[in-house]
């Protein structure tokens, strides 16, 4: 089906139910960063495959609005299928809605799949529409009859997280929630974020590329759990397990109408991640709308997950060792591996680790000014070959029963501009001053985000991306509440911790010529004095051929030297001989 062709029969869905304008998300009904195919329904029309972006449909516009991380993708994805790119001001707002406002009459009407938007976002869009007279309306799923080949639901089956790698039992993580429902008020709290579901029940499946997830709502009453999924995920094996821990199964599509027969009770949802059509089903007065407990004793590690993160790290940075090791001896040997051949590289590296289980997104492996696209991912066909000069962005990681990592190293491939040392010395000294930080309880992300920052800004530059995201365990790579962000969002807003697993990830792209990003994963530990600390838990050299030694002053060097000195005792063990060769001259003393 041709890009205009979709157009049309969208249009034609949109006239036939009396919209003159549709909204699509990136959102599935889970509110998921990253949906399963069938719900990629902005990817299907608009063509653009990043992980943040909306597309705005009228009879005469079509339109996509992202962020900064995605402009130059954007630009190249949509040119296929005609969008306009919008450029988002500020990462997390709905200027789309703005534009909206600005362009459409009083008495129009908007529409979109409330299953796929948040009760909060829709309620905010309803407020905006309703100053200027637009209506908003729940036009449900207009792709249902023209996206002919639409990908199945898969029917993948689900398994247990053990305990020795989860640190809790499911039993003890719902007798704690029903500890904090109790404190709420609430008689039921139903879960819709699947990173939260599969995280209570210690369960884990393959709904969604790289994330260990599965479909599926839970409700946990004051005695009873009950999971709504479809039974051909669950092996009997599984069933009698759970139903012996006091879980019951019923089919996924019967959520809506086992919410809409609850009656003086109150029950408790998030609305950042329930979807519309849900929770507007709710009967009236039943609602407790606050942040789900789920999502921050998931952010929240336990001791035994903690001691699994430092020991994942090592493994990981095994792994690593023998990728780019691979890297420098093609090229020595004369020989131009693309981008995408090293990405496949890093993926069978890691997996032959134990407990690995598959990625945990998409290797980012840009070449020169492909470094500069924020989110890069190389094609198999057209990815730029590696040549022995300039530098290289890797951005990379692992999905294992025992963790999750994420890590970004920048390598020269040859001597560079003093410009470029001068950007990569400015990227790694606010990374390190991240890293190094002290401070007091009760701090959140948007006061630690200019510390990053700082010594670009003296170049006066930035980079247009946060500096941190939450990291699950053995769970999404991206996992809310908290973060290192310069917006008072739910990242910059969150207090940081103990226990809490975040990127550090400061970077520098200039369009079409490089990018630098440096990236390790911290743990929030206690200090002294009810202070805190990073804890920094990844473990791999970084290149020290970009630092501008000038500006790179004795304390900087002494950070990254013991860093240094640690990432080789605790990977080293894990390397044959030559391989500890390469990292002992890769952490030799700066």
């Amino acid at each position: 089906m041709s890009a205009k062709d979709k157009i049309v029969g969208i249009r034609n869905q949109m006239k036939a139910k009396s919209i003159d304008a549709y909204l699509v998300g990136t959102a599935d009904p889970h509110q998921s960063e990253y949906p399963p195919s069938y719900w990629q329904t902005r990817t299907w029309i608009s063509g653009f495959t990043g992980s943040a972006g909306t597309a705005v449909i009228t009879q005469e516009h079509i339109g996509l609005w992202t962020d900064v991380r995605y402009f130059l993708q954007a630009e190249t994805e949509l040119a296929v299928s005609g969008f306009t790119l919008h450029k988002l001001l500020v990462q997390t707002q709905a200027e789309y809605i703005d534009w909206l406002c600005s362009n459409l009459k009083s008495g129009q009407v908007v529409g979109c799949d409330f299953q796929c938007f948040s009760l909060g976002q829709i309620e905010q869009f309803d407020r905006l529409f309703s100053e200027k007279g637009i209506i908003l309306k729940d036009s449900g799923d207009l792709f249902e009859t023209i996206w002919k080949d639409r990908p199945k639901l898969s029917e993948a089956a689900i398994y247990e997280h053990e305990v020795k790698f989860a640190g809790k039992s499911r039993k003890e993580k719902l007798k704690e929630l029903r500890h904090e429902m109790e404190k709420a008020g609430a008689d039921f709290i139903l879960l819709s974020a699947l990173d939260e579901v599969a995280h209570l029940l210690n369960l884990r499946g393959k709904d969604v590329e790289c994330n260990p997830v599965f479909i599926g709502y839970v409700v946990v009453e004051k005695k009873n759990t009950i999971l709504f999924i479809n039974s051909k995920k669950i092996t009997p094996e599984l069933k009698i397990i759970l139903e012996k821990d006091g879980i019951s199964l019923m089919p996924y599509e019967n959520i809506s109408q086992y919410i809409s027969s609850i009656s003086n009770k109150k029950i408790w949802i998030d609305q950042s991640t329930m979807n519309a059509k849900l929770a507007l089903a709710l009967p009236k007065n039943s609602m407790i709308a606050k942040p789900s407990a789920v999502m921050l004793s998931k952010a929240v590690k336990n001791e035994k997950e903690c001691k699994h993160i430092r020991q994942v790290m090592a493994k990981d940075g095994a792994a690593l060792v023998k990728a780019f090791m691979w890297l420098e001896n093609e090229l020595k040997s004369g020989k131009n591996p693309t981008e995408y051949d090293l990405a496949q590289k890093i993926a069978s590296s890691r997996a032959s680790m134990p407990h690995y289980v598959s990625e945990s997104f998409f290797a980012i492996v840009g070449y020169r000014g492909n470094g500069a696209i924020i989110h890069y991912r190389p094609d198999e066909k057209t990815s730029s070959k590696i040549k022995p000069e300039g530098i290289l962005l890797i951005d990379s990681g692992g999905q294992y029963l025992d963790g999750t990592t994420d890590i970004t190293r920048t390598i020269a491939l040859s001597e560079v501009s003093d410009d470029i040392k001068s950007h990569y010395t400015a990227v790694l000294k606010g990374h390190i001053d991240v890293c190094k930080l002290v401070f007091p309880k009760g701090t959140k992300g948007i006061q630690i985000d200019a510390f990053a920052r700082q010594h670009l800004w003296k170049l006066g530059l930035n980079y247009g991306h946060g500096t941190g995201h939450g990291v699950g365990f053995f769970m999404n790579v991206h996992e809310p509440p908290q973060g290192i962000v310069s917006a008072w969002n739910q990242r910059g807003s969150s207090e940081l911790l103990p226990g809490m697993l975040t990127s550090n990830e400061p970077g520098f792209y200039k369009e079409g010529s490089h990018g630098i990003r440096i990236e390790n994963l911290v743990l929030t530990i206690a200090h002294a004095n009810d202070f805190l600390a990073f804890e920094n838990v990844t473990l791999f050299p970084i290149d020290t051929k970009l630092i501008d030694r000038k500006s790179f002053g004795p304390d900087y060097r002494k950070w990254l030297n013991d860093y240094h000195k640690r990432c080789y005792k605790k990977i080293s063990p894990m390397l044959d001989d030559e391989q500890k060769q390469w990292l002992k001259e890769k952490c030799s003393a700066y």
